[in-house]
C-alpha cells in the first residue's frame, strides 16, 4: 500500500468515526424530513444516464423503494455552488456571481474558501430569513471523502 494509498484509508477510517459521534438523536416520528442530494456540476442527462447505468446505486434505491423523487430546481445564473446554495437553503435569488468575485460594494476580494467569506456573504444574503436546516441538521459527504 502506497503512502497516498494509507492516508486516504486513514481518512476514511476518521470521516466514519466522526460521522458516528456526530450522530444526533433520531427523526421523531412523523414528522416530516427532507433530503438533498446535491452534485455539484453535474446535469440531469448526466444524472439521469448515471442512474440508468447503475453508477449511483444508493440514490437510485432512495428512488426506487422509498418514494424520493428528483425535482428540477431554477436558481437563476450563474450557476455556480455558493448562488445554488444560497436559493436552495433561503429561497432567494441571490447576487453572488461566482465562487471567487471581486465584490464592489465591499471593495475586496471574495474567496469562499477564506475563512470568513461564505459566513459574511450568507449573512448579507440571508437577510435574516431561517434557512430551511433551522432546527435540523446538515451532513456533507465531499467526493473525495465519497471514494
Amino acid at each position: 500500500m502506497s503512502l497516498d494509498e494509507l492516508v486516504l484509508h486513514l481518512q476514511h477510517l476518521v470521516d466514519r468515526l466522526v460521522r458516528r459521534v456526530r450522530l444526533g438523536p433520531p427523526p421523531q416520528p412523523g414528522r416530516r424530513r427532507l433530503l438533498i442530494v446535491q452534485f455539484d456540476g453535474v446535469s440531469r442527462s448526466v444524472l439521469e444516464q448515471a442512474l440508468e447505468k447503475g453508477h449511483v446505486p444508493f440514490l437510485r434505491r432512495l428512488l426506487r423503494r422509498h418514494g424520493y423523487r428528483i425535482e428540477p430546481m431554477n436558481v437563476g445564473l450563474p450557476t455556480s455552488t455558493p448562488a445554488f446554495q444560497m436559493a436552495m437553503m433561503y429561497g432567494v435569488q441571490p447576487d453572488i456571481p461566482g465562487f471567487h468575485y471581486h465584490d464592489k460594494r465591499r471593495r475586496k476580494d471574495i474567496h469562499f474558501p477564506r475563512a470568513g467569506h461564505a459566513a459574511s456573504v450568507e449573512d448579507e444574503q440571508a437577510r435574516g430569513r431561517p434557512g430551511i436546516v433551522t432546527n435540523g441538521s446538515t451532513y456533507v459527504v465531499s467526493s473525495q471523502a465519497a471514494r
